[in-house]
Order: C-alpha cells, then sequence, then structure tokens
C-alpha cells in the first residue's frame, strides 16, 4: 500500500509540477502596401501665329497618336505617356507645321506655332527660303546662321593687289550693321580679322573675297553657310559707285544670301535677283518680315513648313548676282 501510493504521488507530482503553459500572442496585421501608380505625363503650352504671335484657337495638335484642339487661348494639353515622336500643328486657315519633340516621360510645357495664312505668303517664303524662284523644282532645305559669325576680310584682291584701307572698312562698318539686322537682333558679327589668308571652309567664319573680273558680276555669296564665301568684284565701273571702289547695295546683297536668303523675283526687292543701277538700296520691309520667319525656323527645314528631326546638314551653294 505504501509504495503504490508513493508511485501516485509521484505521478501527480510530474503531471502538476512547473509553470503553466503560455497563450501565443496575437501579432498585429501586416498593412499592404498601396499599389504604385505610374504618373501620367502630359504634354502642355500654346499655340502661337508665327507671322504675329497671336493665340491659335481651335488648332489641332498631335503628338504621336494623340490629338487635341487648342482653346479659346491657344493652349492644349496632352496626357497619356511619353513624348518623343512626330508633332503636328494643323486647322482652318493654318500651314500644317510637322517636326519632332525630344523624348521624355516627364510632364513639360513645349510651345508651338504655326503660320495663318491670311497674312503669309507661301510663294515668296518659298522663293527666298528654298530658292523657289529660281529653281522650283528643286526646292532648297533652308539655310541660315545659328551663332555670331566671325568676319574675315581679305586685304588683298585675286591678283594680290592691295585693296584700299577705305574700303576695307566700308565692309566691315556695312556688315556690323546688317548682320543683327538681317538677323532680327539675334545674331552680330562676333569678331574681324583682316589678312592676306582666307578662312573658307572654316566653321564660324565669313570671308569677304576680292576679284577684278571684267564679266559684270558684282558680287557672289555662299547661301547661309558657315565657312562661306563674299566675293566682290573690285574697282571696275560697273560695279563701282562714284569714287567708291564697290558700291554698298551689292555688299548688302551679297550678305543676304550669306546671311540665308535666295533671291525673290521680286523687282523692288534688294534681294531681286536682276540687278540694279542703284548705287545703295535696302531690303524692303517685307524682306525683313520674311527673313524673320526664316529665322524662326530651325535648318534643314524644308517646304510647305517641316522641321528636319535633328540638326541638318546642307551642302554649300553659291549664288551669283
Amino acid at each position: 500500500m505504501l509504495q503504490r501510493a508513493f508511485i501516485c504521488l509521484t505521478l501527480l507530482t510530474a503531471a502538476c509540477g512547473g509553470s503553466p503553459p503560455t497563450q501565443p500572442t496575437a501579432q498585429p496585421p501586416v498593412p499592404t502596401p498601396p499599389a504604385f501608380v505610374q504618373p501620367v505625363a502630359t504634354l502642355t503650352g500654346s499655340v502661337t501665329a508665327t507671322n504675329g504671335g497671336g493665340a491659335l484657337a481651335g488648332a489641332v495638335v498631335e503628338v504621336g497618336t494623340l490629338s487635341t484642339t487648342t482653346d479659346g487661348a491657344g493652349r492644349y494639353s496632352l496626357p497619356g505617356g511619353t513624348f518623343g515622336s512626330r508633332f503636328t500643328v494643323s486647322g482652318p486657315g493654318l500651314l500644317t507645321h510637322s517636326g519632332f519633340l525630344a523624348t521624355s516621360n516627364a510632364s513639360r510645357a513645349v510651345d508651338l506655332d504655326a503660320f495663318a495664312l491670311d497674312r503669309f505668303d507661301q510663294d515668296y517664303f518659298r522663293a527666298i527660303a528654298h530658292n523657289g524662284y529660281e529653281a522650283p523644282t528643286a526646292l532648297q532645305p533652308l539655310r541660315r546662321w545659328t551663332r555670331s559669325p566671325m568676319l574675315y576680310v581679305r586685304t588683298i584682291d585675286d591678283s594680290g593687289r592691295a585693296i584700299l584701307p577705305e574700303v576695307i572698312q566700308q565692309v566691315v562698318t556695312l556688315a556690323s550693321s546688317l548682320v543683327p539686322q538681317y538677323t532680327g537682333g539675334r545674331l552680330g558679327i562676333a569678331a574681324v580679322e583682316q589678312g592676306t589668308g582666307m578662312r573658307q571652309g572654316q566653321a564660324g567664319w565669313i570671308t569677304v573675297d576680292w576679284i577684278r573680273d571684267a564679266s559684270k558680276i558684282c558680287g557672289q555669296a555662299h547661301v547661309g553657310q558657315e565657312g562661306g564665301m563674299v566675293t566682290l568684284t573690285y574697282d571696275q565701273p560697273f560695279c563701282s559707285c562714284g569714287s567708291r571702289k564697290i558700291d554698298p547695295s551689292t555688299v548688302k546683297h551679297e550678305f543676304g544670301h550669306a546671311m540665308g536668303l535666295w533671291h525673290s523675283g521680286q523687282s523692288a526687292d534688294l534681294m531681286s535677283g536682276f540687278g540694279s543701277s542703284k548705287c545703295d538700296e535696302n531690303m524692303t520691309p517685307r524682306e525683313l518680315q520674311y527673313l524673320d520667319y526664316l529665322y524662326r525656323r530651325p535648318v534643314g527645314n524644308t517646304h510647305p513648313d517641316n522641321d528636319p528631326s535633328s540638326a541638318a546638314r546642307v551642302m554649300p551653294i553659291r549664288v551669283t548676282n
């Protein structure tokens, strides 16, 4: 009996001894992170008339596959993705303008423009900007300077004879006033050098050269070409003006070519291409207006109004007058 009781006590001790079992602590729920929402890139901006700057209401703006119409103030907004596609601005009364936007997937503002046809002469612009008067079936891409040119004036002619210092100064003075005038104040003459050498083919330079030519051609020039030439016929009766060895109108005409203009075919113009008996004349207000339009488009713009996808290279062409 004693032995049996001992065993029972031992079993009870084994079953009841020690600390009571602990209950598991409830863990707080793990929060679910919110779903990531990719922000929508939005392209916004205003559309204005290249000729005049007024807001263009009702213009259709297309970028890639997206399209919208400007509001009454000429504003547009295009939400929807990456913008690196071709754009067009079109609509009633507008000359469609197309080009390319730099690739970006971020929201940004880009202002656009187009010519309003009620105050724009397409034929005239085609002539002076794309050589449409002399080569209507072989239109040229637009040429112009994108930085202020440096001027190199040779001090000798093609026979090695010296050019009078006052004639050199006449050309330097004229060029210094013409470049800002012809570019609407955008550019000027960056530097002037003189010498017996040449800067032909060197980026950033316009070289003024002199010839004694009896063919009655008073001037020649490369059109809108860095490293180009302006060649003037020196000390010939048909190209002189009184005691002056070269008439100012020739210098003004050739620098019109040098800054990007072709012949207009309009007799009233300095850039007509018909020649002139006047010692001195200036560009008409219309010529200067359309020259300003030319400088509102990038190099390589093609007829009627198509911008290149990148800076375009144009082959040098020299115009003889």
